[in-house]
């Protein structure tokens, strides 16, 4: 597997909302997987800055460093929240940096989240430009470029009038053309394929990739202590807990899990627990109102671990949003057997099936529907039981190590194609461990050769097929040679001679010689064929076979081309029809030199680069 070097890029950091914890959690993976992966965000982690911009624009406009909260390598670049579109921020200059930090770190794969924000639609421009200067012959190192919009149709039940339209328009504008540059359109459920394909992309380019299940965080809270955790809370051990985990906003409705905690509030043995990061009027109100009801507690924004143990001691995940790409707390909820019951909006309804592994009601406002699914639950444990256990089946392939690989065996494949590999033969090919450019190649019969900006790859033969791998470094001589087989051509000519003259000198050899000849001849020849009139003409040819396999011989012996010599290589002879070869082979080489002679390399780009 070839290992890549990958930026992944997203707006900005976060510890609770589920499209940064995807592109966060892709950097963790792809890493843990042998490939070297960055986060390149911006200055801000859930919405509030961490780098000082001031410092960013002194040195370069990024900066890099191993964040140790998130424990992934970072580059921030230099942004701002816009005032429009809403919830966005924006990358200042991003072309430019994006370029700085491609040459830097040497990225070969670009991988963007999100929409509606300049940082798609500038690395897409980025990733065509590079390929424009490559086809127009100013050499860039091929981009892989992949898109994964978490896609959401604009819709009135989140977004006013004028938003609504302007993601209409961006949608129509903008995404077609990323998706058009695009390797590959990453989409989180079937249903945002659909949608994307209605308006112009490409059928092969999707790739899915739900979200994933971070299943590294429940391995490494496996023995936590789930009932020490309830007792914190004050919770009654045998307690039913319906949790919510998720943002305080209006998108997510957790005010109706309020509504439904008041429907059920006669059934002591439910206890509802909220769980999410607040912070507006809206999250101020459930809040509040979560404070003045006996059976609902709110937690506020929780750790990882809490957020593990919270997933264990529940019997219930209850969601109720107005809007979700996917669904990923559910997910994790799911992993662990815990049923759902959601408004089935988006993409929970395929995520989870009615029935099946949750129960969905009757949309974001049905609230009794939702109090009496979850009665249903807690009375029947025989279908919870069922419930549960459909859940871990459904999300035990979704685990985003699972994901992660397959995603990186498929970037590996769009590497392969946009640097040309997929000319080097397949046995040679599986041995590369760093990804390289195929520049030229050449073929003639059964030989071709395929250069790369390292080495030279021989293939020969067809059907029985050897490639010889060599470094442009270890050919230190070409030798001009033309080669002919003289002495096979002078003994064919020779034996040919002796036979034809043969009956000519029967008088010296004995008369036993020439009777045991004559009788060899009539046991293996017919005596129709030995009585007939082409026997002399047989004779002839008999006399004239040696020549002829000796002609045969000489010329397919017969060479005019190039052997490359070296220390440690075996001469290895090229045909002549490759002299461009020896010419592409003899510019490398000379290329080499100039840079030995120069330093190797340009000035270096050193600015950003600080370890914090």
């Amino acid at each position: 597997m070839l290992k890549k070097r990958i930026g992944v890029i997203m707006y900005q950091t976060s510890r609770s909302k589920g499209q940064e914890l995807v592109a966060q959690r892709m950097v963790r993976e792809f890493t843990k997987l042998g490939n070297q992966a960055y986060l390149i965000t911006s200055v801000f982690h859930d919405g509030e800055k961490v780098v000082s911009s001031e410092n960013l624009t002194k040195i370069g406009g990024y900066i890099y460093s191993n964040d140790e909260e998130l424990q992934i390598p970072i580059i921030r670049v230099e942004s701002y929240i816009a005032k429009w579109p809403p919830r966005r921020i924006i990358f200042r200059d991003f072309i430019s940096i994006l370029e700085k930090i491609v040459d830097k770190f040497e990225l070969d794969v670009l991988i963007t989240h999100s929409t509606l924000w300049n940082g798609p639609e500038d690395a897409a421009k980025f990733v065509e430009w590079r390929r424009c200067m490559k086809d127009i012959g100013g050499y860039q190192d091929p981009l892989v470029f992949c898109q994964m919009s978490h896609f959401q149709e604009p819709t009135p039940k989140r977004y006013s009038l004028a938003e609504r339209s302007f993601r209409t328009v961006w949608n129509r504008l903008t995404l077609p053309q990323i998706f058009s540059i695009a390797n590959l359109i990453i989409v989180v459920t079937p249903f945002e394929k659909e949608a994307k394909i209605k308006i112009g992309a490409d059928p092969e380019k999707f790739f899915l990739f739900p979200g994933g299940v971070d299943d590294e965080v429940f391995l490494r809270y496996a023995n936590a202590d789930v009932r020490r955790f309830v007792e914190a809370l004050q919770i009654k051990q045998d307690s039913k807990i319906v949790s919510f985990l998720g943002s305080l906003e209006e998108r997510k409705n957790p005010l109706a899990i309020i509504k439904i905690a008041e429907l059920l509030k006669e059934k002591t043995d439910i206890h509802f627990v909220l769980a999410g990061k607040g912070g507006s009027p809206y999250a101020e109100k459930v809040i509040q109102e979560s404070k003045s009801m006996p059976n609902v507690t709110y937690l506020g924004e929780i750790n990882e671990q809490e957020k593990v143990l919270l997933i264990k001691a529940s019997y219930i995940n209850i969601i109720l949003s107005r809007l979700e790409a996917l669904g990923l707390t559910q997910m994790e909820f799911m992993y662990s057997g815990v049923p759902v019951v959601t408004s089935g909006v988006g993409g929970q309804k395929w995520l989870i099936h009615n029935g099946v592994e949750g129960i969905h009601v009757s949309g974001p406002e049905d609230t009794e529907g939702a109090a009496a699914a979850i009665r249903k639950l807690v009375d029947n444990p025989g279908l919870w039981k069922e419930l549960s256990e459909n859940a871990k089946k459904r999300t035990m392939s979704l685990a985003i190590s699972n994901l992660t690989a397959d995603l990186d065996a498929a970037l590996t494949h769009e590497l392969i194609k946009e640097r040309g590999l997929i000319e080097i033969p397949s046995e040679a090919r599986s041995t590369l461990s760093s990804p390289e450019n195929v520049l030229k190649s050449w073929s003639s019969g059964s030989w071709g050769v395929i250069a790369t900006e390292k080495r030279l790859f021989i293939r020969r033969g067809v059907l029985s097929r050897k490639v010889t791998e060599i470094p442009f470094k270890n050919i230190s001589s070409i030798e001009y040679m033309r080669r002919y087989s003289w002495k096979t051509f002078v003994l064919g000519a020779a034996i040919s001679v002796f036979l034809f003259a043969l009956p000519f000198f029967s008088q010296i050899f004995s008369k036993a010689f020439i009777t045991g000849l004559d009788e060899l001849v009539r046991s293996i020849l017919p005596q129709t064929f030995l009585n007939s009139p082409t026997l002399g003409a047989f004779i002839t040819f008999l006399s004239l076979l040696p020549f002829l396999i000796a002609v045969i011989i000489f010329a397919v012996q017969a060479r005019t081309g190039y052997t490359l010599r070296g220390p440690g290589l075996a001469a290895l002879y090229l045909p002549r029809k490759f002299r461009e070869t020896i010419t592409f082979i003899r510019s490398m080489q000379d290329d080499g030199s100039i840079k030995k002679k120069l330093g190797n390399s340009p000035q270096e780009e050193q600015t950003g680069i600080v370890d914090a």
